[in-house]
């Protein structure tokens, strides 16, 4: 029967042995060939290369130009399962917004989307959308929504879409039509 000792006793030299001779640095061990890594290191690299090789299931989002939006905000009858998203602060959402969009803001709520349906009809004044529904984010730049989206996946809404172009691209093309 082996004691904790007596593994002690008997691993030291070879651990010692094993450390002292065969050692590399392995934040650079990716530079090398794989013919210049020891083979202790060699497996326990590839090893850890697929810890982080996970696939992702969800779809991606879709991404919208100007032309889109629009046609949706024109013809609503044609997208009803569709739902535009500001997430920018009310306060910008209030100087400016895309007709019929809902402000649900990612900065100062990013888990709006995980609220119970009743806590988010108390915070924001009507229903939580539907995971039925496909949310069309946006923002002033493309930034927040990118990411508002990013975080909506994780909460279960599959059908989403991204306003890359946000409400700069917006107001630009707006007001290009109104001169």
């Amino acid at each position: 029967m082996f004691t904790l000792r007596t593994l002690k006793q008997s691993a030291g030299p070879i651990a010692r042995n094993v450390l002292t001779r065969n050692t590399i640095n392995l934040s650079i061990a990716y530079r090398l060939p794989k013919n210049h890594i020891p083979k202790q290191f060699s497996n326990q690299l590839l090893s850890q290369s697929r810890l982080y090789s996970v696939l992702s299931t969800s779809p991606e989002a879709k991404l919208y130009k100007y032309e889109n939006v629009k046609e949706i905000i024109n013809n609503p009858s044609a997208h009803p399962d569709s739902l535009i998203v500001d997430v920018r602060e009310p306060v910008e959402y209030e100087d400016g917004h895309i007709p019929n969009a809902i402000n649900i803001p990612f900065k100062s709520s990013p888990g709006a989307l995980d609220l119970s349906p009743e806590e988010f009809n108390d915070n924001f004044g009507f229903d939580k959308p539907s995971k039925d529904k496909e949310l069309i984010f946006y923002c002033l730049a493309g930034v927040r929504s990118t990411a508002a989206e990013e975080l909506a996946d994780t909460f279960g809404y599959k059908k989403r879409g991204n306003y890359v172009g946000s409400y700069e691209d917006w107001a630009a093309k707006e007001n290009a039509k109104s001169t």
